[in-house]
């Protein structure tokens, strides 16, 4: 029976971290602006362009964590627990839910830049989420499957590059959803492109004070899921996501996107 009760040693910040931290905290001090109201999706997912998701929805804190106890893990896995799809199954994919529907710009041959299995809305399945290019200059895409939700965008150089070191996260697709039937049930989830130095990311809900627990989300070849839900059916301008990303060492990593 383990009887130390002191909390795990923590590495002193260095002068640059203090003053970061420093700066967040009175950053998040300040008023916030009140964001543009958005009706409830339901009950299929909707995915909306990234600036729609970010000004309803998400919001990346990546500050240090304000609850108690709350610790970084010193370890952190080396598996993003996300199933691979082969690029044959993804242009297949792609070709039966999203090319005929919505994006039909991009010209083949298509390149499968990132495509895993990733949580459905019903527990125990799994949808298909990719990410397209298409040759030449047509644009790259984002597609869920068999839903076909997805979108284009001509300029590829966000979604295939690394983000600025200060930005460190990207949103790149991302959905909401609520459903009454058979149980109550509110949604979100968001695909990032990220960081190098990003090895784990944590995401949260936050609905009229009420905020879940952190729970671990999917960092994979350079790009990132979360998926949060509530038990509860809610509009989706009154929630929002909230991550957080950490380094192999499991620090916090102090980013703060725009």
């Amino acid at each position: 029976m383990n009887t130390d009760l002191e909390p795990p040693r923590v590495p002193p910040l260095s002068a640059a971290e203090r003053s970061r931290l420093r700066n967040q905290v009175m950053d998040r001090a300040r008023p916030v602006e009140n964001r543009p109201s958005r009706r409830m999706i339901a009950p299929v997912i909707a995915v909306a362009a990234v600036a729609a998701a970010v000004a309803g929805t998400l919001v990346i804190t990546n500050r240090p964590p304000a609850d108690p106890g709350v610790a970084a893990p010193a370890t952190v896995a080396t598996s993003s627990g996300l199933g691979v799809v082969s690029d044959a199954d993804a242009i297949a994919a792609f070709t039966k839910s999203c090319e005929r529907r919505q994006h039909s710009l991009l010209k083949r041959p298509f390149r499968i830049v990132w495509a895993r299995r990733v949580p459905a809305a019903n527990p125990g399945t799994t949808d298909i989420l990719m990410i397209v290019e298409g040759s030449g200059t047509s644009g790259i895409s984002s597609c869920l499957s068999p839903g076909g939700s997805g979108g284009w965008q001509r300029d590829k150089s966000g979604w295939i590059e690394p983000p600025a070191q200060k930005k460190g996260l990207t949103g790149l697709s991302g959905g909401t959803s609520s459903v009454s039937t058979p149980k109550p049930m509110s949604r979100i989830w968001m695909l990032y492109r990220v960081r190098p130095e990003i090895a784990r990311i944590e995401s949260r809900l936050v609905w009229k004070g009420v905020t879940s627990p952190w729970q671990p989300g999917y960092v994979d070849h350079g790009y990132a899921y979360a998926d949060n839900r509530l038990a509860v059916v809610v509009p989706a301008s009154t929630v929002r996501q909230e991550v957080r990303a950490y380094d192999a060492q499991g620090r916090l990593l102090p980013y703060q996107p725009k």
